[in-house]
């Protein structure tokens, strides 16, 4: 898939413990809306199939509703919205939403139960609200992916997690790696777990997955770190995204995730996933190390459905 990806707004209204934009610790956004038009305006017309819209949350901008006009105005044919759903537990503003172009919802879930996930996001309320939001976008016929981001406070919930998604009507769970930047990077100790730690849970959750014939994507892992899951790590050769974030334009998000957050150990070079794994955030690399981490040398068999 070749598309836009634009980050709409520095602010949010949770204050998520590991969000990568810091959203918890700025005060003012930094983001104007005439550089937005000028990026769609830009690009328009040059075979984009769609527009990923993300924060921040992007619904609470003010003039949300007015860039999706926008959006359609100009001629793209559809847009993905990264959202933690909290606006569309309102039917009438989650149709309104869906009757403006919005055909895929990327909802973060990042705990199986209330105390949890309002644990993580610190916004009581925020777990229902998201429930509810995916419960109305279902109804009304548009697609769900669930995205869970693995911290500290919920890997342990990721099986479950994973079967609440599905239970609740998405289309795809997503499970992402911990990006250790922003407001994860101010609470590196207290959000960050170990690979080695993980791994068990998130390999379930991947399990029960493919047991349910769901659709299944994981981001931002080492391939040595989800042994047998591998072919559903994300594939960025398919996927190209030019990212407009904040002042900044990435050509390639892919090129630009490889050249300034990710890093490789010499082992590296001797994985049979040499070529196709991005590596491991660098700020992971520089406080934990490496000792978890080990090369591929034989091309693994594909996981079974059998839990792990």
């Amino acid at each position: 898939m070749k598309a836009l990806s634009i980050h709409l707004t520095d602010v949010c209204n949770s204050k998520c413990t590991f969000c990568i934009v810091d959203s918890p610790h700025i005060k003012q956004d930094s983001i104007m809306r005439r550089r937005v038009s000028r990026f769609l305006n830009e690009n328009a017309g040059q075979d984009y199939e769609a527009v990923n819209l993300h924060g921040g949350e992007a619904t609470i901008r003010k003039d949300f509703l007015d860039i999706l006009d926008e959006i359609r105005d100009l001629g793209y044919p559809t847009v993905f919205l990264q959202t933690n759903a909290r606006k569309l537990a309102r039917m009438d503003y989650a149709r309104t939403v869906v009757e403006k172009g919005v055909s895929l919802f990327v909802v973060s879930m990042h705990g199986a139960t209330a105390e949890t996930q309002d644990g993580i996001s610190l916004a009581k309320g925020s777990f229902d609200q998201a429930v509810q939001g995916i419960r109305n976008v279902v109804e009304l016929g548009a697609t769900v992916r669930t995205n869970s981001v693995v911290c500290k406070d919920n890997f342990a919930e990721l099986p479950e997690i994973v079967d609440l998604c599905l239970d609740l009507g998405a289309d795809m769970v997503n499970i992402s790696a911990l990006h250790t930047d922003g407001t994860a990077l101010r609470n590196f100790w207290e959000v960050t777990p170990r690979y080695d730690e993980i791994q068990p849970y998130v390999l379930e959750a991947c399990a029960r997955a493919v047991r349910r014939d769901a659709r299944l994507l994981m981001e931002g892992f080492p391939y040595c770190a989800v042994p047998g899951y591998e072919k559903y790590l994300v594939d960025w050769e398919d996927n190209k995204f030019k990212v407009l974030y904040r002042t900044f334009v990435m050509e390639d998000y892919e090129d630009h995730m490889d050249d300034f957050t990710r890093v490789k150990d010499d082992r590296c070079g001797g994985c049979v996933f040499n070529d196709v794994c991005g590596g491991v955030y660098k700020e992971y690399a520089e406080r934990i190390g490496w000792d978890e981490f080990h090369p591929v040398t034989e091309l693994p068999v594909t996981a079974s459905t059998t839990a792990v």
